[in-house]
């Protein structure tokens, strides 16, 4: 373990100076597209039938990018490109030799569906990390999003700017109006901008650019060509504001209680908010929310956990995705990296969210992000028997206007969390960085006499989990953006809430402890071949960032090594092949360095000639032993060893009926008085365009799971009592999408999810005062009247209409079920089946909302 880590420090410091003097411009450095000024306000409509789309200097030469790299294209393109001293235009026909077959399938706004389309990427601020793209469908539907580091792509930025589709007789038109108020860009007389244009062909998978620009590059802003010609402009200082008014009606049980699903109160409520974006300067902007109202934000997916790890939500709220790249973990995304400084999940979810601000942009070459948020606890409880219908308005939410009844029964604490995060360039291609987080609670200290108290009596401040965070990060790479080496070095502090908690693998975390943790990547990213890397995560036992950010552990040494296989332009058959072997080991940091798992794996993907995937993946876990699972007593228990083999499909995206299905099947060895078992995981995906408009997806899946022995409780004479589990769950999903025009749309969605667990039988352990190992042959079985098997059955339900009625502004109405299964008797044996058993009759939910927003800018 100590040469691998050695190994990959000593790799990341030869790395450092191979990109201290990095510049990893592509072929695009030569190229240069000329824009030509606009003598008169163009009419958006995708026609280009003014002047001076006549005059404009045409671009044609366009490469393949896939399926073959630097082929020429089937097809031809034509693009010009307009300015004036508030817009970008852009203009765009996509000449086809079979007009018929253009696919101009219907979408609504940031959702386009696989289809004809055409993408404009734009880095303004020419640094080489950031790119602005905008697309529009051949049906005329826009999206947007954000490249950052380089090489990655986040949906989440959104900017307010016209577009439209049109037709010609061999063809299609695309007609982008970008407002220059939306780029950052340097004051000078002439700019350069990094630019190119995307073409994609549905029918034949074929993609196109303006620049040659193949997938087997670890960059991908950085090898853009160029824009230039525009003259003039000066980045001009924009104001938007966007205020809301929601009126929302809730019918819900009175008892927070399961089993009482009767009566149902009527809570009507009124909100008012404003979300504000200005210029700051021409590389800095703001962006703030008063208020906010996520009631049209689809709700969570049911998921069974029965880990001892946080599960991982993604973002879905529109003030914490948009423009917020800049603070995702470097080299990676919040979901998928093992240490994240900042989880915006933390912020609104369970308590109001008052308000928020952001700022993000650069000085210089720095790019820098700030974010405050302030979240306020409710101002008093609710008797649930006495039920407060009076509307009221208070100082802690002067936006909102509702009755005492929908306050909980229990006090929240008020918080303060800020996130902070700079990153500068090292030559041309790599960066460095620095972060800090903090959640700061705002209701006082928790006594040591508050935290005696049973957890419903507790005081808000007992409920707070505040802390302190800081980060350095590093992505450097080669010149040729090949190899490289990125990662985290991070810190924490605890402050508020329990003055000790004791976290899963034992570990006491007292008010005040500090902890440190890290992570590094080192190897080759980008290329064709053999791709090895290297890396290591550390988390000391104290380190704790999930008062602002998220992690799924700490207390962990975990070397790993990969060696990837990588063909994105193909290889025999295959129109794209992938393949990786990795190894992973882990040891607890603390001063026992207890080894806790061996994970081997293997994966392979491949596309057909047909555009069709598959994909195949087989590992297994070796010597586990788990100090989390026997609760916060930190004993190493011995999990089975376990094997598994995975394949899963994607059909070809462009078909009238896609599928994508998986089927998973695994095996935990015997071990001491358990015996072996089988398990499985099978999942399939249907979605059907019966019509360009519609849209119907239906997803299926089912999970059956030996876990082995599980705990289930600590008994008085202070062995552990563990009770085998098997679990089952099934989850289906339909998804429905009417697209009357691409600014008015239906969605709907609904889940059904049922999930059960039986334990047995029931066997006891004994470790010492040293916490030593509890192996599976010292399990001694036990008779035990089982009451911890489980059944849950619940129904979510959302139908979203949008309608933008004029760019920016839209008119929601939303209405939203969450229906929860009757809970099981106290002395009824829980149901083993999937079937959604007293469903209709537990308790229900149900919301209607009315959301109005209007756009203005200045």
């Amino acid at each position: 373990m100590a040469f691998e880590v050695r190994g990959a420090v000593a790799l990341g410091v030869s790395l450092w100076c191979l990109a201290a003097g990095a510049a990893v411009e592509g072929p695009g450095k030569e190229q240069f597209i000329r824009a030509a000024r606009a003598q008169e306000r163009l009419h958006v409509d995708g026609r280009l039938d003014e002047a001076d789309w006549a005059q404009a200097p045409v671009f044609d030469a366009f490469v393949e990018r896939f399926p073959t790299a630097g082929k020429a294209p089937s097809e031809k393109t034509e693009l010009r490109i307009l300015y004036d001293e508030d817009m970008l235009y852009v203009g765009v026909v996509a000449r086809d030799s079979e007009p018929s077959r253009i696919d101009r399938r219907l979408g609504r706004r940031d959702s386009a569906p696989f289809s004809d389309t055409l993408h404009v990427l734009v880095d303004s601020t020419h640094g080489h990390r950031t790119a602005y793209q905008f697309s529009i469908t051949a049906g005329g539907v826009q999206s947007d999003g954000l490249y950052y580091d380089d090489r990655y792509y986040t949906e989440d930025w959104s900017g307010i700017w016209a577009g439209a589709a049109g037709s010609v007789e061999d063809g299609w038109v695309a007609e982008f109006a970008i407002p220059l108020s939306l780029l950052r860009f340097p004051d000078a007389s002439l700019q350069t901008w990094g630019f190119s244009v995307r073409r994609n062909i549905a029918r034949k998978n074929e993609e196109l650019e303006s620049v040659d620009n193949p997938r087997n590059h670890n960059a991908n802003v950085s090898r853009l060509g160029h824009l230039t010609g525009m003259e003039d402009l000066r980045p001009r200082k924009r104001l938007e504001l966007m205020p809301y008014l929601a009126a929302r009606g809730l019918a819900r049980p009175q008892f927070s209680d399961a089993s009482r699903p009767t009566p149902r109160l009527l809570s009507p409520s009124m909100d008012v908010g404003l979300d504000v974006r200005a210029a700051l300067t021409s590389e800095l902007s703001l962006a703030a929310t008063f208020n906010p109202d996520f009631g049209e934000v689809e709700a969570d997916e049911l998921l069974l956990n029965l880990s001892t790890f946080e599960a991982y939500f993604p973002e879905r709220r529109p003030f914490f995705t948009q423009g917020m790249e800049l603070f995702q973990p470097v080299g990676t995304n919040t979901g998928d990296s093992p240490l994240a400084l900042f989880y915006s999940r933390r912020i609104g979810l369970t308590t109001p969210l008052l308000g928020a601000v952001k700022v993000t942009g650069s000085v210089g070459d720095v790019q820098v992000g700030v974010l405050d948020a302030f979240v306020t606890g409710p101002w008093q409880g609710q008797d649930e028997a006495n039920p407060d219908h009076g509307l009221r308005l208070d100082w802690r939410r002067p936006m909102h206007l509702g009755p005492g009844l929908e306050l909980p029964d229990r006090p929240s604490p008020t918080m303060h969390f800020l996130a902070a995060v700079a990153r500068g360039r090292v030559g041309e291609g790599s960066v460095v960085g620095g972060a800090v987080t903090l959640a700061h609670p705002l209701s006082g200290p928790c006594t040591a006499a508050d935290a005696e108290l049973e957890e419903d009596l507790r005081p808000a401040a007992c409920r707070a989990r505040g802390g302190y965070a800081g980060a350095l990060d590093f992505d450097l790479k080669t010149r040729d953006g090949q190899w490289g080496v990125f990662g985290m070095l991070v810190a924490s502090r605890v402050d508020g809430g329990l003055p000790v908690r004791i976290l899963e693998d034992g570990t006491r975390l007292h008010d005040g402890d500090s902890g440190a943790g890290g992570y590094l990547r080192a190897g080759r990213f980008g290329g064709e071949g053999l791709r090895p890397e290297v890396g290591v995560d550390v988390a000391s036992p104290t380190l704790s960032l999930s008062a602002a950010g998220f992690q799924r552990a700490q207390n962990e040494i975990t070397p790993r090594a990969v060696l990837r296989y990588s063909k994105p332009n193909g290889m025999g058959p295959f129109r794209e092949f992938y393949a990786h072997a990795m190894a992973i080991s882990q040891w607890t940091a603390d001063s026992r360095h207890e080894h806790v798992v061996t994970l081997l794996n293997v994966n392979a993907e491949a596309t057909l000639p047909s555009f069709d995937l598959l994909g195949f993946e087989t590992g297994t876990n070796l010597n586990s032993f788990d100090e989390r699972e026997l609760t916060r007593s930190g004993v190493p228990f011995e999990r089975h060893d376990r094997a598994f083999v995975s394949m899963y499909v994607e059909s070809n995206p462009k078909r009238l009926i896609a599928v994508d299905a998986t089927l998973s099947l695994g095996h935990h060895f015997k071990g001491g008085p358990t015996a072996s078992a089988w398990g499985w995981y099978a999942g399939v995906s249907l979605s059907m365009r019966p019509h360009p408009s519609l849209e119907t997806e239906l997803s299926v899946s089912n999970d059956l799971t030996d876990h082995g022995p599980r705990y289930v409780e600590t008994r008085s004479t202070g062995d552990f009592l563990l009770g085998e589990l098997e679990s089952q769950y099934l989850s289906l999903t339909l998804r429905q999408q009417w697209v009357l025009t691409p600014r008015l749309t239906l969605q709907g969605y609904a889940q059904l999810f049922t999930a059960h667990g039986t334990y047995g039988p029931f066997f006891t352990a004994t470790s010492d005062a040293r916490r030593t190992r509890i192996r599976l042959d010292s399990l001694v079985p036990v008779e035990h009247v089982d009451d911890s098997s489980f059944y849950d059955t619940a129904l979510n339900v959302n139908v979203v209409a949008r309608w933008e009625y004029q760019l920016g502004s839209t008119f929601f109405v939303v209405y939203s079920r969450t229906q929860q299964g009757l809970p099981t008797a106290e002395r009824e044996r829980p149901h083993a089946t999937l079937r959604p058993r007293r469903l209709a009759a537990g308790p229900a939910t149900d919301a209607l909302m009315l959301k109005w927003s209007y756009y203005w800018d200045a």
